[in-house]
């Protein structure tokens, strides 16, 4: 029996960050992101026929993004290919254990783990994904070296990955 296309949208409105940010880890663009997100939406609606149920539409959905942001790589001749196919097949196990967690918990928790950041942190959070700066140009601008600032995000990734395993293990108590 196939998945019905009110379970098909339901998935893709409530995974869509998900699904977005698993093509952005991929491309590293967010206007190509968008673009693969969107092919893929209109790839799984052209075949909800053969698919079976959400949680396999949740694998499909993520093999389905992964081809074509590379397809879209190739097609940008000489860009560079940022994750290659052996890193994504050792992360795909951490992905389908993220598929069971609801889109909704994953963003509260990281509400609240944001919260608790200091000042200093939250700036260097904004200034790389709010402000899309890459960490040079955040060092320049904040009159750091760039290492300092790799240093900072890597331990506050750190610390806001802790968090949010600790909030979403407590929930589930």
């Amino acid at each position: 029996m196939a998945i019905t296309g009110e379970q098909l949208m339901g998935v893709l409105l409530r995974d869509r960050e998900t699904l977005f940010s698993y093509c952005w880890s991929i491309l590293r663009n967010d206007e190509l992101a968008e673009e693969v997100f969107q092919e893929v939406c209109t790839l799984a609606v052209q075949k909800s026929q053969t698919i079976v149920d959400e949680r396999h539409l949740a694998g499909w959905l993520r093999q389905a993004a992964r081809r074509k942001a590379f397809e879209s790589l190739r097609a940008r001749a000489g860009a560079p290919q940022l994750l290659d196919d052996e890193l994504l097949d050792l992360l795909e196990t951490d992905w389908r254990r993220w598929d069971q967690t609801p889109s909704a918990a994953l963003m509260d928790s990281l509400r609240h783990c944001m919260d608790r950041l200091g000042d200093a942190a939250r700036q260097l959070i904004d200034l790389r994904y709010g402000q899309g700066l890459k960490s040079g140009e955040i060092a320049r601008q904040l009159n750091r070296q760039t290492q300092t600032v790799y240093v900072a995000l890597s331990r506050i990734h750190a610390r806001l990955a802790k968090c949010i395993r600790f909030r979403l293990q407590a929930a589930r108590v």
